[in-house]
């Protein structure tokens, strides 16, 4: 996710910016010829619930790739061309039973808690007993999740050598940062919000900058209470938190969203509105900064502020990566309209 490491879109960045999409579709084996080398045949997705996927890995032998995205999510996308649709994808999981999911559909909500699906693309690996065995979290680029995929495919549950590596050094903020978010995703919540939360408060270096363990708990416990419990209240705390504690960390760019989302999403737009458009102010040059303050006046439809936020980004625009410019360019339109 610029500024927080594996959330990688572009949406994500601008907090995840707006959660609404439609369905993504469901690709299944149609009979049809094999397609030519240029489409490559890819992942042969299942029209198939977690349970009967599971069932199909129990009867075949086999292992459960379980894959949340959302038609909003452009590295949803970048992953499904640069991978997932491609002859390198279908020969990655060919021993593989491969389901997807749309994060926004209302039906999936269940899958969404159960996974703890905390940001896009979330691609899941599963044992046929249903232990999650393997979780990549965004898309960085093809070598490197291929490699996550590749290692998830044959991985073992990695809950007990996270423990006792924790265990080993209680002291350690790492090593606690690791086993809390395995807990906290792989079914046991409650003791993974506990070690986070301990992790908080575990490390400051000596220059009293932020431990980033301290921060991408935060980020972490933030996410976990903002999407998936849906608890504004709460999670605005801990963005706050985040963002006030830990500025300069790699975790504090995309707080500062979900802290104004969070507000919003309590009525108070006017309060998100000030923290996106003061940091905007406080860093000019902040690509990142000044797209979240035009992104939040865009999605508010906040009139008075168009101009100033339109003004900024255009300012910002050239020093955009070239991934990123296209949605910049289409944030500026929505904000001249």
């Amino acid at each position: 996710m610029p500024g927080t490491k594996r959330v990688t879109a572009m949406r994500g960045i601008l907090g995840g910016a707006v959660l609404v999409g439609a369905a993504v579709a469901a690709f299944v084996l149609t009979g049809e010829p094999e397609p030519t080398r240029a489409q490559g045949p890819g992942v042969q997705w299942e029209e198939l619930s977690i349970e009967h996927a599971l069932d199909r890995a129990r009867a075949e032998g086999k292992r459960v790739l379980v894959k949340f995205d959302a038609e909003w999510c452009s590295y949803c996308r970048t992953l499904d061309e640069e991978v997932l649709s491609t002859r390198e994808g279908g020969a990655l999981t060919r021993d593989l039973i491969a389901v997807r999911f749309d994060f926004d559909a209302e039906e999936n909500r269940p899958l969404v808690e159960r996974y703890v699906v905390l940001g896009l693309p979330t691609t899941l690996v599963l044992t046929p007993d249903g232990t999650q065995v393997g979780r990549i979290m965004g898309y960085e680029d093809r070598a490197t999740w291929v490699a996550e995929l590749e290692q998830a495919a044959v991985a073992e549950d990695p809950v007990p050598a996270l423990r006792a590596a924790q265990e080993g050094a209680p002291g350690d903020p790492e090593a606690a940062l690791r086993l809390g978010e395995a807990l906290l995703v792989r079914g046991s919540p409650d003791e993974g919000e506990a070690l986070l939360e301990r992790v908080t408060w575990m490390a400051v270096d000596r220059d009293g900058e932020a431990d980033e363990a301290a921060a991408e708990a935060l980020f972490l416990l933030g996410r976990y209470h903002h999407r998936v419990r849906r608890d504004p209240n709460t999670s605005r705390h801990l963005w706050r938190e985040l963002a006030a504690r830990f500025p300069r960390s790699d975790w504090a760019g995309g707080a500062w969203w979900w802290y104004a989302k969070a507000e919003a999403e309590l009525g108070r737009h006017e309060v998100g509105l000030e923290a996106l458009r003061g940091r905007a102010a406080a860093h000019p040059e902040n690509v990142v900064a000044v797209s979240q303050w035009g992104e939040y006046v865009a999605t508010h439809e906040l009139d008075p502020e168009r101009a100033a936020a339109l003004e900024a980004l255009q300012r910002v625009l050239p020093a955009a990566s070239e991934h990123d410019r296209p949605e910049l360019e289409e944030l500026a339109g929505r904000l001249a309209d």
